[in-house]
Formats: structure tokens, C-alpha cells, sequence
């Protein structure tokens, strides 16, 4: 416990320590912070079909205080830690094996509901993950709602049908409303730090890998508002219900180290401000070469 909690302060300690002379961190308008070091509870269960390090609960690191659990009771449908990783510096990621799309025989997710619902009409989302190129596959999701009606929805980051690439979308409404979605961006099986940032009052998205734009159009433009945000998921959506055709799909197959979310635009210079701390704390963390670089102070 006390080298749990020292761990946490020293990262809270790293990312606050890049607002000297700067914009502070925004701390106000981070709603979740998951990390793959921080808030994770194992169980072995492969005497029961899961693995070694089936992962049980993780815990998100914000005030929101969002606990993450298994989204089925099935033991085989867990994601696993893997906890230490070559490519990320020896830190530890969660590990989904979904077959994608409609294919329900591997069904890994997680979800969580917020304890204060938010808007995330404006917003800026890392997430450092390893997709593999198993096409149509969901990392993550942040909705309105959870299940296969509305839960497919909210935003979105997501390799889509081409094996290479991914591609952000954002609904309004409960999560099935008109959306923005950008094309599909290549992107390869390494591990990345994915940026999205968004206004969808004004029909905005922008797609950045390892701080560097991609330039990537919409294909699809709309201002309709998503209605606040309650839940998480992670390695699917729709996944308040079973998997099926209605019902949950898209399942991951990859690994997931962090997920950071703030309720706001906090820049998009990578070189200035909150922007640029919290992309260079993720990439030297992890050992990602990238464009953020750490602020200096004035």
C-alpha cells in the first residue's frame, strides 16, 4: 500500500512538475486516469481457464475514482497484465486477446462508470496502446450509455476495417446520434501514444501518433452534442450486454498501458504548456520516440 501510494505521488509529482512557468496542469479537468502500474488487482485463474494474471479491478487515479471490473462473469473473458514490457521501458500493460468485429469467441473487456457524470463535447484523449492488426477492433470508449443500442457510440478510438489503420469518432445523443469520424489513418502494430483532441460544437477533430499530426480528414461532420459521459469501456462497446449480433462486439486484441481524459482542450502545441507535459511524461515513461517535448520554464 505505502509503495503504491508513493509511486502515485511521484507521478503526480512528474506531470505537475512540468508547470513551472507554464499553465498548471489542469488537474480540475481530468476526469480519468487509468495506468497500468497504478490500481490493478490480479487473481490466478488458470486453473480455471483465465491466466496467471487475470486482471480483476483497475482503478482510475483522477478524483473520479472510477473502478474498472470485468464486463462478463465468464473467467475465460479477462484481460491479463502483462508486467514488465521491453517496448515500454519494463512497465506493464493489460493484455486483450478479441478476435474483432463479430467474432464473439474471445470476448476480453472491462468497464466502469463514472461517479459524476461530464461533458466531453471538448476534449483531450491519450491513449498508449499496441493495436494489433486484427481489424475492427475497440480499444476504448467513453459513452453516454454502455449497450449495443446506444454503447457502440460516444468517442471512440478504434482500428477499423483496414488492418492498418485507426480512426476517432464522436455521436451526439445517448451515443447513436450524428457523429464526427475522421478517415482512417495508417497506423502500425507498435506501440503509440494516441492523441485525440475534439470540439464537437464545432465539428473538430484532430488525430495525433507520438505528437505529430496526421492530417487526417473527417468523413463525417456534425455538432450534435454527446449527452454526459457515465461509463468506460475498454476492449469492446455495447458491453452492458452479452455478446452477439445485437449485443456487444468489436473486442480488442492488443495491449493497453494508459488512458488519460480531460474534459477540456488543454493545447496542441507539443513543445508548450499542459499539452506538451503530458505527452512527454507518457513518452518518457514509456520510451516512445515522439515530438512532445518537456516544457521549460520562463
Amino acid at each position: 500500500m505505502k509503495q503504491q501510494i508513493l509511486i502515485l505521488t511521484i507521478n503526480l509529482l512528474f506531470l505537475t512538475g512540468y508547470s513551472i512557468g507554464n499553465e498548471p496542469f489542469p488537474n480540475d479537468n481530468l476526469q480519468l486516469w487509468l495506468a497500468a502500474d497504478q490500481g490493478i488487482t490480479t487473481k490466478d485463474n488458470s486453473a480455471k481457464g483465465g491466466s496467471k494474471n487475470d486482471v480483476i479491478s483497475w482503478t482510475d487515479q483522477s478524483k473520479q475514482k472510477v473502478k474498472v471490473l470485468p464486463a462478463f462473469e465468464d473467467i475465460s473473458t479477462r484481460p491479463s497484465l502483462i508486467e514488465k514490457i521491453s517496448e515500454l521501458n519494463g512497465n506493464p500493460a493489460l493484455k486483450f486477446e478479441g478476435k474483432g468485429s463479430s467474432n464473439f469467441e474471445i470476448t476480453d473487456a472491462l468497464i466502469g462508470k463514472f461517479n459524476k457524470p461530464f461533458d466531453l463535447n471538448r476534449g483531450t484523449v491519450f491513449l498508449v496502446a499496441k493495436m494489433s492488426s486484427v481489424p475492427t477492433i475497440s480499444p476504448m470508449t467513453l459513452s453516454a450509455t454502455a449497450d449495443s443500442k446506444t454503447g457502440r457510440g460516444g468517442l471512440g478510438i478504434r482500428r477499423g476495417g483496414k488492418s492498418d489503420s485507426w480512426f476517432c469518432v464522436h455521436y451526439g445523443g445517448p451515443g447513436n446520434g450524428k457523429k464526427i469520424q475522421s478517415k482512417e489513418s495508417k497506423l502500425d502494430t507498435k506501440f503509440h501514444i494516441l492523441t485525440v483532441i475534439f470540439d464537437k460544437h464545432k465539428s473538430e477533430l484532430n488525430m495525433i501518433v507520438d505528437g505529430q499530426e496526421t492530417g487526417t480528414e473527417l468523413r463525417d461532420n456534425s455538432t450534435l452534442p454527446l449527452d454526459p459521459i457515465n461509463y468506460i469501456q475498454i476492449g469492446g462497446h455495447g458491453i452492458l450486454d452479452a455478446a452477439g449480433d445485437p449485443g456487444s462486439e468489436w473486442f480488442f486484441n492488443g495491449l493497453v498501458a494508459e488512458i488519460i481524459v480531460f474534459d477540456k482542450i488543454i493545447g496542441k502545441d507539443p513543445k508548450v504548456g499542459p499539452y506538451a507535459a503530458v505527452g512527454n511524461y507518457l513518452q518518457t515513461k514509456y520510451g516512445i520516440s515522439g515530438k512532445f517535448s518537456k516544457p521549460s520554464s520562463k
